[in-house]
């Protein structure tokens, strides 16, 4: 009357569940979801992260270096758009910024606190304790 399914070969049932195996692992193997942060004070430096999709280069620029274009480069993370330095920095308050491929100076999203600059812009403010 219906009709007789015939047990899979041990080949198929191995080869089903490697198959298996394989995507659930390598769903867990996703690289984590990077985001910019704060400054962030770590023993001995301070870490500067910004997201800058498509830039070239990225330097962090601010009164800890004389405001020097070229003296702070960041580094990309993983391909991604997010950028990073670790700078020795020693207590104290320091206004920075971001400069995108050597022309676009960018605000940082995010620091503990904002002031002008005298010039039309609006620094960021970090605070090492």
């Amino acid at each position: 009357m219906g009709i007789r399914l015939e047990r899979p070969s041990r080949l198929c049932r191995t080869v089903f569940i490697a198959l298996m195996l394989s995507g659930g692992l390598g769903a867990c193997a996703k690289s984590p979801v990077i985001t910019p942060h704060m400054p962030k004070t770590m023993p001995g430096v301070v870490r500067f992260t910004v997201l800058a999709p498509g830039a070239k280069q990225v330097f962090l620029v601010g009164s800890f270096n004389s405001w020097t274009k070229g003296a702070t480069p960041m580094k990309i993370v993983n391909g991604s758009a997010l950028w990073t330095v670790d700078v020795p920095l020693k207590e104290g308050e320091y206004t920075f910024m971001y400069l995108i491929d050597g022309v676009r100076w960018l605000t940082p999203p995010l620091a503990e606190d904002f002031v002008t600059d005298g010039f039309g812009q609006t620094n960021g403010v970090v605070v090492v304790r």
